[in-house]
């Protein structure tokens, strides 16, 4: 799960320092609102996603675990499986938890089609018109990786119910661990989409309020820094 670590370095929106220079127009305020409302929606995001984070790294070492031992003879793995379904609880409810605060962000930001559409200068409409497009292509990923990772947890479970069954089959089994692995791999192609959208938001976030006129902090260098730190 290697992918995490970038996610759970960047995953969040930057929510920025602005400094309003004379540019108070009506759509370009609502605009810059809605953003750091969003951004600012999303600050407990990260920690959010490291507890689930920590669950899946200790899950996938008891999934490992589990079904080198059912190779064996299935009998060996009761125990364990036993408790799993716990663990695949507390992951369901930690991507809800991660869930409710994107849902929260997603309502924060609102609709700025309209907003945009009043923005006079064309290339600061342009500016605004990609970095909501890249929040809101970035909440679908959120929205189909959220599907999809209640899948992968389906599939786990259907893996351990079917070892602690008396009447298992091999095929059964092999069928169920191929299923799981294309869900996982479908994740894990989500969470790097999520990424990409996230950075692509921020960056033009920044872009669009450099064009309107707003003093922004640097956050973005010092963001990328801790990403690239979490990922050595």
């Amino acid at each position: 799960m290697a992918s995490w670590k970038k996610f759970t370095a960047i995953a969040a929106l930057l929510s920025v320092v602005v400094g309003l220079t004379g540019c108070g127009a009506s759509p370009t305020t609502k605009i810059f609102e809605a953003f750091e409302k969003a951004s600012s929606a999303e600050v407990n995001v990260t920690a959010a996603l490291e507890t689930l984070k920590t669950l899946e790294d200790k899950d996938e070492k008891q999934y490992i675990n589990i079904l080198d031992q059912g190779k064996q003879d299935n009998r060996n793995v009761q125990t364990l499986i036993d408790n799993t379904n716990k663990a695949l609880e507390e992951r369901k409810q930690a991507i809800e938890q991660v869930k409710v605060h994107l849902d929260d962000a997603r309502s924060q930001m609102g609709e700025l089609d309209k907003a945009i559409a009043k923005l006079k200068d064309e290339e600061l409409k342009k500016q605004a018109e990609q970095a909501y497009t890249a929040y809101v292509k970035r909440y679908d990923t959120f929205k189909a990786l959220h599907e999809k990772y209640g899948q992968w947890l389906e599939r786990e479970q259907f893996i351990y119910d079917e070892l602690k069954s008396q009447n298992t089959k091999l095929k059964s089994i092999t069928t169920g661990i191929s299923e799981r692995n294309e869900v996982y791999r479908q994740v894990e192609e989500l969470k790097t989409q999520f990424n990409d959208y996230t950075t692509q938001f921020n960056t033009l976030k920044s872009t669009f309020y450099k064009g309107a006129g707003l003093q922004v902090t640097n956050t973005e260098a010092n963001q990328d820094d801790n990403a690239e730190q979490q990922e050595g």
